[in-house]
């Protein structure tokens, strides 16, 4: 094993060691950190958020300081190599223990950035949680050895509790009745569209729907399905969604609930063109008129630097593709976005927002 493969894995069984004590505490085991406490206001700041790219730093400044006593957070950051320690060790320690996380969290919020103070956690949203991870971490710099470790010991505590109320969440059950499909595809619609995850559900979606209508066919639906959490960095690809015939790429969708600006045709166009898929059809599905206020859309259909652009309204297509589907078929796509929204990385104000919409028997 080289020096930073055994590196990662020390941060990885220090994060894994911690949140294993976690679990042995209970609240009264830290009476200095009642609610009234600044550190136990700091903590809810920074842990019980969706954003989860602050506590991805303070664990990652924790694991560097464990791993070299010299380390400095506040003032060299990337004296720890982050993403080396994050991506190869902590992450694995944060999935195991069923604790949310990004892909690369520090560097989501903290990228090329050696200081952490105000001016970094100036315009981070949400600011709370940044300025909460500075001042936490300059308590712990400045604690003794004692304190310091109080202090560490309750972090890991507040962030398995998070953890723990995130998976512990329970979504609601559809039960199946005989409401019609268009009524449930246009909630389910509406429900991706009011909580899209960073748009991680509308692909999602779409790919369910395509996937559950070619099921008995030759065509293959790649992409969309496949989880969005994972730390391997995928390779360029020539949209969010496409559709294959014995491994020849036919159909190219790009999935999105935000403007398409020529901007995004620009990243469409590189990506086709490094992919060597220029001369294959692409069709945005997007909020039509909404999303495509900026461009001369006629007919469902724009020219940009040579190369045309298709559009469909994301509604009308999903809701399209729900009229073509079997009770069964529908019912196993309502199933699958169910699990996706349970998923630990899908935020509680999703998790809630799913029982606001099929809290009830339908």
């Amino acid at each position: 094993m080289n020096e930073i493969a055994e590196r990662n894995g020390d941060g990885q069984y220090y994060v894994n060691t911690r949140l294993e004590v976690a679990k042995t505490k209970k609240e009264k085991d830290f009476p200095e950190f009642d609610p009234s406490t600044e550190i136990h206001q700091l903590l809810t700041a920074l842990i019980e958020v969706n954003a989860k790219g602050f506590r991805g730093v303070v664990v990652t400044a924790l694991t560097g300081l464990h791993l070299n006593a010299s380390y400095d957070p506040l003032n060299n950051f990337y004296g720890c190599n982050p993403r080396s320690i994050f991506e190869g060790g902590i992450w694995y320690a944060l999935q195991e223990n069923g604790v949310p996380c990004g892909k690369s969290d520090p560097l989501n919020v903290a990228k090329n950035v050696d200081q952490l103070n105000e001016d970094w956690a100036k315009g981070r949203r949400p600011q709370s949680a940044a300025m909460a991870a500075v001042n936490f971490l300059r308590t712990v710099v400045k604690s003794g050895k004692t304190k310091r470790a109080r202090l560490i010991d309750y972090f890991f505590f507040r962030l398995w509790k998070y953890a723990e109320s995130v998976t512990s969440f329970q979504i609601a059950e559809i039960v199946a009745s005989t409401e019609s499909r268009q009524i449930l595809g246009n909630k389910l619609v509406e429900f991706t569209l009011r909580y899209p995850e960073s748009g991680n559900l509308p692909q999602f979606l779409v790919s369910q729907l395509l996937s559950t209508a070619f099921r008995t066919s030759a065509i293959e639906v790649i992409g969309g399905s496949e989880s969005v959490f994972g730390t391997n960095t995928t390779p360029k690809k020539p949209a969010d969604i496409w559709l294959e015939v014995e491994g020849i790429e036919t159909n190219l969708y790009e999935i999105t609930v935000k403007p398409v600006t020529k901007k995004r045709l620009d990243d469409s166009l590189d990506a086709l063109h490094s992919t060597g898929h220029l001369n294959h059809s692409v069709t945005f599905i997007c909020r039509i008129p909404n999303d495509v206020a900026e461009l001369d859309v006629v007919h469902g259909s724009y020219t940009y630097k040579g190369k045309s652009f298709d559009f469909i309204d994301y509604h009308a297509f999903c809701c399209s593709l729900s009229a073509v589907l079997s009770n069964e078929e529908f019912s196993s796509v309502l199933m699958n976005t169910a699990e996706f929204v349970q998923d630990m990385h899908i935020s509680m104000k999703t998790k809630a927002g799913w029982n606001e919409f099929f809290g009830k028997d339908i």
